[in-house]
Order: structure tokens, then C-alpha cells, then sequence
């Protein structure tokens, strides 16, 4: 999930949206999906996934663990329909999309997921806790919760640095932050999971760069379409967007250009 997820956005915007989800799962799956074996996720574990979006990373997860049952739940009815309609062809019953609010689930059956994976969920919520809290009550004895997030301070590495791009990621924080979210979840994760009553916590970063998978994957995140709407907010003005389109010019034509995003995976278990 990025930017607003509950408000009524344009269908051109949704779709574009869309695209730079596509591109963001592109960028780290590769590198979650080892993080997933590491924390012991397993064929035949049914699996609730939260936050699915557009369903991208439901259809990994139903190619990953074949013998598994999915239950993906989204609170953005839009997203939620779009992700039905191009998984439920491929995958059947298998795989179910609810629209559903992890904070206070309608729809969502207690205690009866072997794991549950929230990407890029926790950091739009005002009540962060509150969803854990909820996990904890939907999962079985036993299980697995995975966490993946982020955290403005430790975002990442670009090179040559470009201060117009620090400047509106600033902006985006606190734009974020008026909405009730938090782009500094990554720091309070470990304690919310603790708080919430799980244990064997872990701690791990997941690291996306470009000496890998080349400059260009990383562009959708910085689509200006998407960044205008902090324009239309107020948070920056035309010409501060105009001057991080240039930097970024800037940037594509350095030989030597290099960017590395990371990512925080937070995992704990529920007593049995």
C-alpha cells in the first residue's frame, strides 16, 4: 500500500498507481521471498495476507506455496475487485480477496492462519497496535507474523546525492504523518509485535539496489504524477517537483550512478 488508500481517488490515478505497486514488487520480491523462507513460511501453511492491493504479491504467494490456502484482505474496494478479477481466474478458490479492515476485521476468521504477512501496511495506519493486537487474535497457536516496512531514517542510499529528492521525501513523511500514518514505523515495529504478545522476534533488512537490477527499475518510484499530488496538498509547489525532475535527469545520466532501497522484516510468533 502506498499514499491513501481510503480516499476516493480518479480510476486514471488508481491505474498508475497500480503500475508503481508493480514496479515496487519488482524491485524487492526477489529478496522477501528468501526472508520468508527464512522465518520458516511453509507449503500448506494457509496464509492471510494483509494490505494485498492490486493482488500482485497475492500471485506470488499463490505460485510460491501451491498447497495453500490465501486469504488476501484490502480496505480500498477498488483495489480489492481488480485483484479478484485477475487472480480468481488463475487460481479459483484457492485464493480469496475480501475487502476488510485489519483494525477491526468483519470478515477475517480468529484464529485460523498459519502465518500472516503485512507489507507496507503498518506505516498508513494511526493504530498500529491496534492491528497487531488483531493478528495476534487471528492467528493460530503457533503462528508466524511477518512484518515488512520501512523507515525514513535508514531508507536507503542514492549516489550522487540530489538534496531536492530529500527535501519532498521530507515533505512525503510529514504528509503522511498528517493523514495519522508513519514513515518511521520501521523503529517501533519490535516493540509493537512484543507489546501485542509475540515472541521469537527477529529483525531483518532487505536491501534492493541498482548494481543488481539497473537504475531504471527504481524510476517508478519516483513518478512525478504521484508526487503531484503533494502540489495539490500543499506540502510542495510546482517548481520545488519541476527542480527533483531535474535532479533526476541529473542522476540517470551519471555513468556511475548507484540507489539502494532497504526495507525492515520484522517476524515473531504466537505462543502456543
Amino acid at each position: 500500500m502506498i499514499f491513501m488508500t481510503k480516499l476516493a481517488m480518479d480510476e486514471e490515478k488508481m491505474k498508475r498507481l497500480i503500475e508503481r505497486m508493480k514496479g515496487q514488487m519488482d524491485i524487492s520480491w526477489a529478496k522477501e521471498e528468501g526472508m520468508l523462507e527464512r522465518f520458516g513460511v511453509q507449503d500448506g501453511h494457509s496464509i492471510l495476507e494483509v494490505g494485498s492491493g492490486p493482488g500482485f504479491i497475492t500471485d506470488q504467494l499463490a505460485q510460491l506455496y501451491p498447497s495453500s490456502q490465501i486469504t488476501s484482505i484490502e480496505i480500498e474496494p477498488y483495489f480489492a475487485a481488480f485483484a479478484s478479477s485477475h487472480l480468481a481466474p488463475k487460481w479459483g478458490e484457492r485464493v480469496k480477496v475480501l475487502v476488510d479492515d485489519i483494525a477491526q476485521p468483519q470478515k477475517t476468521s480468529i484464529g485460523a492462519y498459519d502465518v500472516a504477512i503485512v507489507r507496507l501496511v503498518l506505516q498508513h495506519l494511526s493504530d498500529p497496535g491496534k492491528a497487531v493486537d488483531q493478528l495476534f487474535r487471528l492467528l493460530k497457536p503457533g503462528g508466524k507474523l511477518i512484518v515488512l516496512d520501512v523507515d525514513d531514517t535508514v531508507w536507503g542510499i542514492i549516489d550522487p546525492v540530489f538534496p531536492e529528492l530529500g527535501f519532498v521525501m521530507n515533505q512525503h513523511a510529514k504528509e503522511q504523518s498528517t493523514e495519522g500514518g508513519n514513515r518511521f514505523i520501521g523503529r517501533k515495529l519490535w516493540r509493537l509485535l512484543r507489546s501485542s504478545g509475540f515472541e521469537r522476534l527477529d529483525l531483518q533488512m532487505i536491501a534492493s539496489h541498482s548494481d543488481e537490477l539497473g537504475v531504471q527499475a527504481f524510476l517508478p518510484q519516483t513518478d512525478p504524477d504521484e508526487m503531484r499530488t503533494m502540489v495539490s496538498s500543499g506540502f510542495i509547489t510546482e517548481a520545488e517537483l519541476e527542480a527533483v525532475q531535474r535532479g533526476v535527469q541529473t542522476f540517470l545520466e551519471t555513468p556511475d550512478a548507484f540507489v539502494m532501497l532497504l526495507m525492515l522484516a520484522v517476524y515473531g510468533e504466537k505462543p502456543l
